[in-house]
């Protein structure tokens, strides 16, 4: 049953990914608006993580009104980002990447042109899923890879991959992944994107401070730059009011130290990419998905 119910869910997904690409846009922002509306109404507790996470963060500076503002511009940007990851797999590859726009995209050439491999690292921010074909045509000759959790229905995986495939790009599940990187950073001119904004078992982190609170962070990323000794290239991709453009934004890369002290690397390069994305969330916090419970790890009672 869960193998037929699998299929049935891809075929339909097919078939109304094929439908969405074939509307005009306005038409498909209706579609957009019409699931955000759906979503909530009936997902009252993505909204209750969503307004706990701006409550702990911003307190009073911000007033209700614009954290209802900020959750439902999330509603509607993860409406977005399932719709047109549905409609993207039929999207001519030149018609989609004529929608991308890039800031300091010299920060990638630079290393392509040396050869360099690279880890980038990204977190649930604007439309995150495009990384993984907004890019690669950056990086000819590369192996490239992005790390993305995988379901329980085979056919629905299949979708997912495909997803990455059409662009050059090897999905690798998070389960078990570490690894898969550290055998793919043993060959020259490899590429692997990472979210890094999500909260963490403390067995698997490194404690960090983001807004001002303690954190568990994923140190994957610090790992194989100081193991490496490649670069951490931080990218996010935010779209403009109507979706009809995409800014990819590339920060200038940075390594992680290689000192006797390891701890102390690690912890400073993880540090620097919390550092990096609230940055980021604070210039455009609307682009950010306020839904995760990002401070369960220290801070559980927020969420109660």
């Amino acid at each position: 049953m869960k193998k037929i119910l699998g299929k049935l869910f891809v075929w339909g997904s097919c078939g109304f990914g094929y439908f969405l690409n074939l509307l005009p846009h306005r038409v498909f922002l209706l579609f957009v608006d019409g699931l955000s509306g759906i979503l909530r109404l009936v997902d009252k507790r993505r909204y209750k993580d969503a307004m706990s996470n701006l409550d702990f963060v911003y307190g009073e500076s911000k007033t209700l009104e614009e954290k209802q503002a900020i959750i439902k511009r999330c509603y509607r940007n993860f409406s977005f980002v399932l719709l047109e990851s549905a409609r993207a797999l039929y999207m001519k590859p030149q018609k989609l990447l004529e929608r991308f726009e890039y800031e300091n995209l010299e920060a990638l050439k630079n290393l392509v042109a040396e050869g360099k491999s690279a880890v980038l690292i990204s977190a649930h921010f604007g439309y995150w899923e495009a990384i993984a074909n907004s890019i690669p045509h950056f990086a000819p000759n590369y192996g490239k890879y992005s790390l993305g959790r995988l379901t329980q229905f085979q056919a629905i995986n299949e979708l997912i991959i495909r997803s990455r495939e059409n662009y050059g790009v090897k999905l690798i599940d998070k389960k078990g992944s570490f690894k898969q990187l550290l055998k793919i950073y043993m060959k020259p001119r490899q590429i692997a994107g990472i979210i890094v904004d999500q909260n963490m078992s403390e067995s698997e982190a490194v404690w960090v401070k983001f807004f001002g609170k303690e954190v568990t962070h994923t140190p994957v990323a610090s790992i194989l730059s100081r193991r490496f000794e490649i670069p951490i290239l931080p990218v996010f991709i935010d779209f403009n009011e109507d979706y009809t453009h995409f800014v990819v934004k590339f920060i200038d890369p940075f390594y992680c130290p290689n000192t006797h002290d390891m701890e102390a690397d690690l912890l400073e390069a993880t540090q620097k990419q919390a550092d990096i994305t609230q940055e980021i969330i604070e210039k455009y916090p609307s682009s950010w998905l306020w839904f995760h419970k990002r401070f369960k790890a220290k801070y559980p009672q927020i969420y109660s």
